[in-house]
């Protein structure tokens, strides 16, 4: 597992480096921005698929249907990221948002929230009132915040509906999958699926940040293909890789 870790690290460094040093390749830069979330998004895909495949065959049920929505949500937001990367490096429009895209990464969430759930709701009749309404509470508090952090800054600025529509759509979105997974990382914490969902919050949570960093920089017209918040993205999608590989050498 050493060599997992270690591996998944060396790609996040070497990520944070690549992007750091862009401005002595910014062509090159341009067309990586656009061209690697396809390509991360889709292995991450084929890693939840065999995931799926693994426990479809050993244990048909409200298991494997979650893993089934899993698969099927990354599968969208694997769409969504080609889609982008069809309108930039293809059609030539620099910043696509809102476009089709978004009708894939949106529709993405629904699936993914009903395979958190399911999953949740296997194990948790080990979950107290007390706890249930503990993260309810939590839950509410950083619906606040994040709806206050987007905003002010959102609501100075001249946008139409449908970019005011997807600019809290997102961050919402992701608010209501982080709502269960950290129930599923309390049910987990102690025992040897605790690794795997404290990675699956934490791509939930660094997606989220991302969303609102990009909701704001387009708001405001700096945001770029290359921008820094989108190490945020690919460090998702790759903590969603090392979440499944755990869980499937766990479980």
């Amino acid at each position: 597992m050493r060599k997992v870790y270690g591996a998944w690290l060396s790609v996040m460094v070497g990520l944070t480096l690549f992007y750091a040093f862009q401005g002595h390749y910014p062509s090159f830069m341009y067309f990586f921005s656009n061209s690697f979330p396809p390509v991360i998004s889709g292995v991450t895909v084929v890693i939840s698929g065999l995931s799926l495949e693994r426990y479809w065959r050993k244990a048909k049920g409200p298991f494997s249907k979650a893993w089934f929505y899993f698969t099927a949500g990354l599968f969208l937001w694997f769409l969504g990221e080609a889609v982008w990367a069809g309108y930039a490096l293809i059609l030539g429009v620099e910043v696509p948002y809102p476009s089709i895209a978004d009708v894939f990464w949106l529709a993405g969430y629904v699936p993914l929230f009903i395979a958190l759930y399911l999953y949740v709701k296997i194990f948790g009749g080990v979950l107290t009132k007390k706890t249930l309404a503990a993260s309810i509470m939590a839950t509410v508090i950083l619906a606040i915040v994040v709806a206050g952090v987007l905003l002010a800054p959102i609501l100075n600025v001249e946008e139409d509906l449908w970019t005011l529509v997807a600019d809290f759509a997102y961050p919402l979105s992701d608010l209501a999958l982080f709502s269960v997974a950290h129930l599923g990382l309390i049910v987990f914490w102690k025992g040897k699926l605790g690794k795997p969902w404290l990675f699956i919050n934490a791509a939930i949570a660094m997606n989220m940040g991302a969303g609102i960093l990009f909701s704001y920089t387009t708001a405001y017209g700096i945001y770029y293909c290359g921008h820094m918040l989108e190490l945020l993205y690919h460090f998702s999608y790759l903590s969603l890789i090392l979440a499944f590989y755990l869980h499937t050498k766990e479980l």
